[in-house]
């Protein structure tokens, strides 16, 4: 009996590398979205489709984009909403795919995201095209499409985007870079577009529990990361609940804000 209390106080109070379960759900926003149409970039994993999820659930018709069709063909009728096979670094894909849309756009969220693994000093060409042309291109020019396509239909709508606190960080890769430049693009389109009464704002998570980040917080439930001062991951819920509030109308007086939600890291000196 001694041994066995000895062993928990050390689990409880010495052990620090020890699993940290978190489950926070998705606040339910009834149908606020009802009667209106989102496109998600990167809606078939990660906070793309966390997003979409929540989306589908609050009356919202949502569209999941990607390359692969097969792939978001079978991912949207797991969740209920529909697909359109874009790939956003296509410039002239996504200008056919929404000039020809056969619904209002009320809201986009920029979601498709690549990290890369290069580290400075040994950063390829093909690693930085991509990162940069996935986050930053792609999301420029699909924003630009769908901003053009509100303005025609006197659409009030949204644009959000999905950042990243690694914008906090000094430019040692593409993906620093790339964030720190969709800050700058979420700057800039909203004063450009909220005279048309569309709002665009961000949001810049710290690290999460996705595929990209080489987790999963719907199967596994250890979100211990010791980089982060809270010593865990976000979960996709809690972006996911700060998305819903941007994007409703209790988020409007928010116009080329980037809200970041970081677990800490956004404390970190990076001298």
């Amino acid at each position: 009996m001694i041994v066995k209390k000895l062993k928990n106080i050390w689990k409880q109070y010495i052990v620090r590398d020890r699993i940290i379960p978190v489950q926070v759900p998705v606040y339910e926003f009834g149908n606020i979205f009802s009667g209106k149409t989102a496109v998600v970039t990167g809606g078939s994993s990660g906070i793309g489709l966390g997003v979409s999820k929540a989306l589908a659930k609050s009356g919202c018709k949502v569209y999941i984009t990607g390359r692969d069709g097969q792939k978001i063909e079978s991912i949207s009728k797991e969740i209920g909403c529909d697909f359109l096979v874009l790939d956003v670094c296509n410039t002239k894909m996504i200008s056919d795919v929404i000039s020809n849309f056969p619904h209002n756009i009320d809201m986009l969220i920029n979601s498709a995201g690549y990290h890369g693994k290069d580290e400075f000093g040994s950063v390829s060409e093909s690693c930085w095209d991509t990162v940069i042309d996935t986050n930053v291109k792609g999301l420029y020019f699909i924003s630009q499409a769908v901003a053009n396509h509100m303005k025609e239909r006197g659409v009030k709508g949204n644009i959000l985007n999905i950042s990243s606190a690694s914008a906090l960080k000094p430019g040692w890769t593409p993906y620093e870079i790339s964030k720190h430049a969709v800050n700058s693009i979420t700057v800039g389109m909203a004063d450009k577009l909220i005279n048309y009464g569309i709002v665009v704002n961000g949001i810049a998570p710290g690290p999460v529990a996705t595929p990209m980040m080489g987790r999963n917080d719907e199967h596994e439930m250890d979100l211990t990361w010791k980089a982060n001062p809270s010593g865990r991951m976000l979960t996709v819920g809690e972006v996911v609940n700060l998305a819903l509030f941007m994007l409703s109308d209790m988020g409007r007086a928010m116009v080329g804000t980037t809200a970041y939600i970081t677990g800490g890291s956004g404390t970190i000196s990076w001298e």
